[in-house]
């Protein structure tokens, strides 16, 4: 190829290449302009377009869980409620959700009394935005930027501004303000307790509204003649969402940040069950329009059935109630009585048949008393017990070998150096193992723990016993549920209060329960533990889990039965076992037992033991009262432990009377409370057992024998 030719060849292809280039660039500005085009001129119109035409997921709330008691008498139940909601869908602009709010504050009331002086000012800002420019100078607006500007409006606005706001206007903000605290993931309730005109017409108008739609939430009702509330526990309210400290264990399992959860006892305890599991849908936003494709349609939380038996709660909460009015209004040595306890229990399985605990105060107002539920006191609050301890303190006793059953002991004075003088509550003369329970001997039970700390009473001896008896006598209480977890399925359980003091004195404190501070639950499971002769059960109060189903139990598919939770036996002989029941028998049942004068007539062969605990008196906020020369306030409190029958116990209970006489004048509250709770469980097994044979004998007398219906 000659020069020339090459020369042409390389000018075309330079050319071609120039053109090339120049094509390029224009293909580049092309682009450039029409990414600018939908980014930035024309973008919201698009970016509207795709939030027409968005998909998202929604769940919605199922019921929670039915509570039934163990007759299947329904405690807790869910109540449909309409509502109002609004779905927050990806990138919706403001001006499209105050467009929303406008709408829907022509169709429906919404109580807007919890807007804030703030909310107000931002929403006449809004309103009246020539007016707001007004509210601060050119300079200032020269001077000071956006932030600093807003705050000289906010602050110059008067309530003569706030009154051109309208009740429609602020309807408006409300909904607004609740619409903005909806996610993309969860609809708001905008309104709950919708009339039915609301729904209606809100429903004819959800084309022009994406995401509002009309809902059905779920309340808890307490339809039980049983008031127990407390122990049912509370349920968050869609405005409260998740409790702050428990955020981030539930967010971890899946649940959002407005559901509704368990805050406290058996719903927070059994929110798992309860709960359910929400249905899902897919929201899908197309052209103003919002419709909803179910995936799944989710399950009401599990029921539970407890062990809980609500005539018979309604009527122990009734007796107590009823004693605490009567001693305070009949009574001068009840000054300071303010509260009362008791718990029920099947001893042989743990399984809690009643628990109540009252309040009683004066109201100046209605110039009367009134009483208040305080169940919860029952495992949270601990108390001086008394001399209930002692069946415990005499099986340590024959555990570690110091006492022998029948041993005697002359119940009189006790004095010892440096003046201190410990007594029973008075002279008991020669007492046994048996007669130190019946008649409450303290004596007998100060010589075991002298013993028992290397010592044998002399008068006037030095107090000076080896302290680690404490610990021997702390264990065996422990094995009777005595200061430690009853393993009760409730949160915040309290396990008492140990005594800090380690002294010879307070190690016979110790001895008939005047140290060491115990809950009523804890006593009702030592109380359970003797009458089993060792056998240790949680007390719980689930008994059974059921799927969510509409019908009776026959029909239910049971999950879960909750068999008895043993925790411990205490490995002692029979014998000492024994002893003890025969001890408490007399308590009840004999002359000179100390609750004999209330107990006489049972006919349930009861068995327990009394107790009186010394102590000063407090006000509600456990502050000591002190008299007009600044003394502290002497009172007694009441507590008794039983179960019956003695000889095959099938309930037991415990009952603590803080502070409820004065030392100069006794009063029988506890046992009353006590005597009438057993009776009341007997007479309803009575009425139940008579009940059904009406039953059965009706079903044998209806239903003839074949041959008899022929004639034969």
């Amino acid at each position: 190829m000659d020069v020339d030719k090459l020369f042409k060849l390389i000018k075309s292809l330079v050319f071609r290449i120039q053109v090339l280039k120049v094509v390029c660039l224009l293909m580049f500005i092309v682009i450039a302009f029409r990414l600018y085009a939908i980014q930035v001129k024309y973008s919201d119109d698009y970016q509207a377009y795709v939030n027409k035409t968005s998909t998202v997921a929604l769940q919605r709330n199922v019921p929670r869980g039915v509570i039934y008691d163990r007759n299947m008498s329904v405690l807790v139940d869910n109540e449909a409620v309409s509502t109002i909601t609004y779905q927050r869908y990806a990138d919706v602009s403001e001006k499209e959700m105050h467009q929303i709010a406008d709408k829907l504050a022509d169709l429906i009331e919404v109580d807007f009394s919890k807007l804030t002086s703030r909310d107000l000012k931002d929403l006449y800002l809004e309103k009246f935005e020539d007016e707001a420019k007004e509210l601060y100078t050119k300079e200032e607006l020269k001077k000071y930027g956006d932030k600093k500007l807003y705050q000289l409006q906010l602050s110059r606005i008067t309530d003569d501004m706030l009154s051109k706001l309208t009740d429609q206007d602020k309807e408006a903000h409300a909904i607004y303000i609740n619409m903005k605290k909806g996610t993309n993931q969860t609809s708001n309730i905008i309104k709950k307790g919708a009339t039915e005109e609301e729904v209606a017409i809100v429903s004819e108008h959800l084309e022009s509204m994406p995401g509002v739609n009309t809902e059905v939430d779920w309340d808890r009702t307490y339809p039980s003649v049983a008031q127990w509330h407390p122990i049912y526990g509370r349920v968050s309210s869609y405005e409260q969402g998740l409790p702050a400290v428990l955020v981030d264990y539930y967010k971890a399992h899946d649940y959002q940040s407005n559901d509704r959860v368990g805050l406290s006892q058996l719903e927070l305890y059994y929110e798992a069950l309860l709960g359910g599991h929400k249905s899902q849908y897919l929201l899908t936003n197309d052209d103003d329009t919002s419709t909803y494709d179910e995936i799944y349609e989710g399950q009401r939380g599990y029921e539970l059935v407890l062990t809980i038996d609500a005539e018979l709660q309604a009527a122990v909460n009734d007796i107590v109630r009823d004693e605490l009015l009567n001693a305070k209004k009949n009574s001068s040595t009840t000054k300071y009585l303010r509260e009362a306890y008791i718990v029920m229990t099947n001893p042989n399985t743990g399984e809690v048949l009643a628990m109540t605990g009252n309040i009683i105060d004066w109201d100046d107002e209605a110039k009367d008393y009134v009483i208040y539920d305080n169940s919860l006191g029952t495992f949270q609050s601990s108390f001086t017990v008394g001399s209930v301890v002692k069946g415990a303190t005499l099986l340590s006793g024959f555990k570690y070998g110091v006492t022998t059953p029948g041993q005697v002991v002359n119940d009189t004075k006790m004095y010892f150096k440096g003046g201190l003088v410990k007594g029973s509550w008075q002279t008991l003369g020669a007492v046994n193992d048996l007669t130190a329970l019946q008649k409450s001997s303290n004596v007998y039970f100060f010589d075991q723990t002298i013993r028992f700390g290397g010592s044998y009473y002399s008068p006037y001896m030095a107090l000076n016993l080896n302290l680690d008896v404490f610990d021997k006598y702390r264990s065996t209480f422990n094995e009777f549920g005595l200061g430690v977890s009853t393993g009760i399925d409730l949160p915040n359980e309290s396990t008492g209060l140990v005594e800090a003091q380690r002294t010879s004195g307070k190690l016979l404190d110790f001895a008939i329960g005047q140290a060491d501070l115990y809950t009523p639950m804890q006593l009702v499971q030592y109380v359970s533990t003797v009458a089993t002769s060792g056998k240790r059960f949680a007390p719980t109060l689930v008994k059974e889990v059921y799927l969510p189903s509409n019908d009776d139990i026959s029909g239910k598919q049971l999950v879960k039965g909750f068999a008895p939770n043993l925790l411990n036996v205490v490995e002692l002989d029979q014998q000492y076992f024994d002893r003890v029941h025969q001890g408490f028998v007399m308590a009840l049942q004999q002359s000179g037992g100390t609750g004999y004068s209330t107990f006489y007539k049972a006919n349930y062969n009861p068995a327990g033991k009394t107790g009186t605990a010394q102590e000063y008196a407090r006000d509600a906020d456990g502050r000591y009262i002190k008299d007009a020369n600044g003394e502290f306030i002497d009172v007694h409190s009441r507590t008794l432990i039983a179960y019956a029958p003695a000889d095959k116990p099938e309930v037991a209970l415990s009952v603590i009377v803080p502070q409820c006489e004065l030392p100069s004048q006794s009063h029988p509250i506890s046992l009353q409370i006590g005597e009438r709770a057993m009776q009341a469980y007997f007479d309803l097994k009575k009425e139940r057992m008579a009940a059904q044979n009406e039953v059965d004998n009706g079903e044998t007398i209806g239903q003839a024998p074949e041959n008899v219906a022929q004639g034969e």
